[in-house]
């Protein structure tokens, strides 16, 4: 990719980079509650599913750089499988997220990352999270598992965040941020 090519990939107007970044797992993982939570503060306990894709953007400054994410919140539900195509198009960045107190959720992972592969994402930066840290009584999903499914699908960074209590949820946006400038070296 030459300079001029990716200056019109990440820059935006403002001169600040523009970062999409697709959320994806199976419904009721807390997609959204992980992204509300990073950009409104907040944490919804009511469960509304998204219907084919939610919408978001947040600015931060990362090494004295403007960043301007757009998070793409994918309905995770079967029947929104036909839009993802569309909806993944462009992405510089993907958080692949399961619930650590729901092993289907965990196992599905596979088939997201299959997905991803499948529209030729394979080089984009990958986080791996399971989310609902929180839930300790709960927990399904223990790390050596999450262990092994990261050896599988070569994927080296992994968060257990919590939507309720903040907890990891900034370091997973700063970290893909970090990863991706990297990718691009624009750091």
């Amino acid at each position: 990719m030459s300079e001029e090519e990716l200056e019109v990939h990440v820059t935006g107007e403002n001169g600040e980079i523009v970062m999409k970044v697709i959320v994806i797992g199976d419904g009721g993982v807390g997609k959204t509650s992980l992204l509300r939570k990073y950009v409104k503060k907040q944490f919804e306990y009511k469960y509304l599913p998204t219907v084919g894709v939610n919408i978001s953007k947040q600015p931060m400054k990362y090494l004295n750089k403007d960043i301007n994410l757009m998070f793409w919140d994918i309905a995770g539900q079967p029947q929104f499988h036909l839009l993802h195509k569309v909806y993944y198009n462009g992405a510089n960045a993907a958080i692949l997220m399961f619930d650590l107190t729901n092993s289907p959720s965990f196992f599905n992972i596979k088939n997201w990352y299959n997905e991803l592969i499948k529209y030729n994402l394979k080089e984009i930066p990958m986080i791996l999270v399971g989310n609902k840290s929180d839930l300790t009584k709960d927990r399904k999903i223990i790390e050596p598992m999450v262990g092994n499914m990261m050896e599988q699908l070569g994927i080296e960074i992994y968060y257990e965040t919590s939507a309720l209590n903040g907890q990891n949820v900034n370091e997973v946006f700063e970290k893909v941020v970090e990863v991706y400038l990297k990718k691009m070296n624009l750091i």
